[in-house]
């Protein structure tokens, strides 16, 4: 093999792994979608999953800081994963959610541990503490309707 093709080859490697040139990472930047809030200092990251495990992404988001100022208008990450700094109010819009038994959605840390007592109000009505839900054996459990909108105080 010649210089000339050492060369190249390092460079096409070097492209590879740093996804440039790809269309993989189609939405990515730095390993976050296009829109989320960067995990920073003093941040807490959680996840919007539904009943099968299966992330909420791309679901819009706006929180405001204890003095009611915007703080962030994000989106969830392809994995479900969505930042807040502690008491923050951020509101979820699940527009597209069925918000039925049989669509429900559940708040869980990054090892799938649903996050209970965090307190919600939804635009349809529904409000209360994020919990245990019987039916399907998980925490993190809320209530609400399809398309509706949801506020947690985290």
């Amino acid at each position: 093999m010649s210089k000339k093709t050492i060369v190249w080859l390092s460079v096409a490697v070097a492209f590879a792994i740093s996804g440039c040139g790809s269309s993989y990472d189609q939405g990515y930047q730095d390993g976050f979608y296009d829109g989320t809030r960067v995990p920073a200092d003093g941040m807490t990251t959680l996840f919007l999953r539904d009943l099968d495990g299966f992330s909420a992404a791309g679901v819009q988001y706006t929180c405001t800081d204890p003095t009611g100022a915007v703080s962030a208008q994000a989106v969830t990450a392809p994995n479900g994963e969505f930042t807040f700094y502690p008491g923050e109010q951020c509101s979820f819009d699940l527009t597209g959610f069925g918000g039925t038994p049989a669509d429900p959605l559940f708040i869980e840390d990054d090892i799938g541990q649903g996050k209970n007592n965090i307190a919600y109000v939804c635009a349809g009505g529904d409000a209360g503490l994020t919990g245990y839900n019987a039916d399907f054996g998980r925490d993190g459990f809320f209530d609400y309707y399809p398309d509706d909108s949801c506020t947690f105080s985290f």
